[in-house]
């Protein structure tokens, strides 16, 4: 092959994000559980959804049932910008083990007013919050479809170093 051409790349192997989910969890419903989903409105430009306890927890006055915290979920153009925002306030920088073996990315912010353009609110406070990101391939489709559903292939699922590489790109720093 001579310099000029450059090799040829599998579309159906390109890497996007799929979706980007920010978590906050409040441990109790009421006016703290309102304030944090305002502030998730606020960051995300969407409603967020009220999430239940799964169980009963004495030591922390925990029910089963009981609406504990909030979260919302963004795809496309929307996931893509928050992530940046969201990567901004710790500086690019992750810990390497955020990344598991299917390349997907898990880290938490302290306070929320560490994100680029969100002002403090002393009515709202601070709070931290968690953020999930999920890679995916064309062609996961089908693990996710109602009629054929099946698996995705194992030469086709995102191993952790493609996912960090992927990472990288993004100019996301491991530690």
């Amino acid at each position: 092959m001579s310099e000029q051409q450059t090799p040829q790349v599998n579309s159906m192997k390109r890497i996007y994000i799929d979706k980007v989910v920010l978590h906050i969890s409040v441990g109790q419903a009421g006016d703290k559980l309102e304030k944090a989903k305002s502030v998730l409105k606020e960051l995300a430009g969407q409603e967020p959804v009220e999430r239940e306890a799964k169980k009963t927890i004495r030591d922390f006055g925990i029910h089963r049932g009981e609406k504990i915290a909030v979260m919302v979920t963004l795809r496309k153009a929307k996931a893509i910008e928050t992530l940046k925002r969201v990567l901004q306030a710790r500086s690019f920088t992750v810990p390497l083990t955020s990344v598991d073996e299917s390349g997907n990315l898990a880290f938490g912010i302290r306070e929320h007013i560490d994100i680029p353009g969100v002002k403090y609110n002393p009515e709202v406070g601070i709070f931290g919050m968690d953020v999930m990101v999920s890679l995916a391939r064309p062609g996961y489709r089908v693990s996710r479809r109602k009629r054929a559903r099946a698996s995705v292939g194992k030469s086709h699922r995102i191993s952790r170093e493609e996912a960090i590489e992927f990472y990288k790109g993004m100019e996301v720093n491991f530690v």
